[in-house]
């Protein structure tokens, strides 16, 4: 007996199904992303060469010698060879501060730092203090005036178009003088400028209300009427001051205390008419200061001339941007408001041809 087999077909496996697309947007509702690589590539274009700058600007830095200083101080600008005389700027208003000012003003700090670079390197024989200036802060002439007394080697002032006031001061100790004839010096004394805004406060209707310990507290403010017993009060801090400027001359030129007065009134003078006077010594430019300079510091021949070049700190460069950049124009304002308010003694010329 035959055993009838039944024949199974195998049937293939069914294929899985894929998952149902997402329906699509008509073309019309897509958005379009051109606007997006636009801006995209703007911004790239735009910040790939300033870091460029920024690499390029720490690399110098690093080069020169900047980043990780930590204190300023000069650097000479042209070193050269042999016997040198160096030449110290006091350009522009004189101010009292330890570091350079970003602006073009003599501050006492950096000036002195140089003068003592000055003093102690061997090669350099003499100095020219190169002044250009109305004068300014009391302090700030004072103590430049108290460096160059203090220095042992010979001084040469140089004046150039202005050396009045605190300008003169920190020339009065110097071994020599030198100045050209249409300089304008002199103007020997101090001042205080007060400002009186009361009368203006009433016309438009402000009043300032100072609270205060006691009632010379806001002496000298702009926005209150001066009293006399006030007035003396600041008479008194000038004529200090004054007492101080004419014993500089005196010791300075060589000129007695009672004569010193007599040229002390406040007025100008020009180079020819203080060649006269005894305020300096010699009508000249600078070219005659460095020689003269040469001869008093025993150098044969021409002189090796340098100047000393104030290097700032990173940290300095960094301060400088953000208070550039930083301020707002209220905070110039209230700048601007505070200086006219709090009265300073001043070595400072204040008329024509005043910086």
């Amino acid at each position: 007996m035959i055993d009838e087999k039944t024949t199974v077909s195998q049937q293939p496996e069914p294929r899985p199904r894929r998952p149902a697309r997402p329906p699509q947007p008509p073309a019309s509702e897509k958005k379009d992303r051109t606007p997006f690589w636009i801006l995209l590539a703007v911004i790239v274009g735009f910040m790939l060469p300033v870091c460029s700058c920024g690499v390029l600007f720490t690399t110098g830095l690093i080069g020169a010698g900047y980043m990780g200083t930590t204190t300023a101080g000069p650097a000479l600008s042209n070193s050269g060879f042999g016997d040198s005389v160096a030449v110290v700027r006091v350009e522009g208003t004189i101010m009292s501060g330890d570091s350079a000012d970003s602006s073009t003003n003599a501050v006492s700090g950096a000036i002195i730092s140089e003068l003592l670079a000055a003093e102690a390197d061997p090669t350099i024989k003499a100095i020219v203090l190169r002044v250009d200036s109305p004068g300014g802060s009391v302090t700030g002439s004072s103590q430049i005036w108290e460096t160059i007394n203090a220095i042992e080697k010979p001084v040469v002032a140089s004046m150039s178009s202005i050396a009045a006031s605190g300008g003169y001061y920190v020339s009065a100790p110097a071994d020599y003088i030198v100045a050209r004839p249409d300089t304008l010096t002199g103007s020997l004394g101090v001042i205080m400028t007060v400002y009186d805004a009361t009368e203006l406060m009433e016309k438009v209707g402000l009043q300032v209300i100072a609270i205060t310990s006691g009632e010379n507290k806001a002496i000298g403010s702009m926005f209150t009427e001066m009293t006399p017993d006030q007035k003396a009060i600041l008479e008194t801090l000038l004529d200090e001051s004054y007492t101080e400027f004419v014993r500089v001359i005196s010791e300075g030129r060589g000129i007695s205390k009672e004569e010193v007065m007599v040229l002390a009134d406040g007025r100008v003078y020009s180079g020819r008419q203080a060649l006269e006077l005894g305020l300096i010594d010699q009508l000249g430019n600078f070219d005659d200061a460095i020689t003269k300079a040469a001869e008093l510091g025993g150098i044969q021949g021409d002189p090796n001339v340098i100047e000393f070049e104030h290097i700032p700190t990173f940290r300095e460069m960094l301060t400088g941007f953000s208070t550039q950049f930083g301020k707002t124009d209220a905070e110039r304002a209230l700048e601007l408001v505070s200086e006219f308010t709090a009265p300073n003694l001043e070595y400072r010329y204040v008329g024509p041809g005043g910086k």
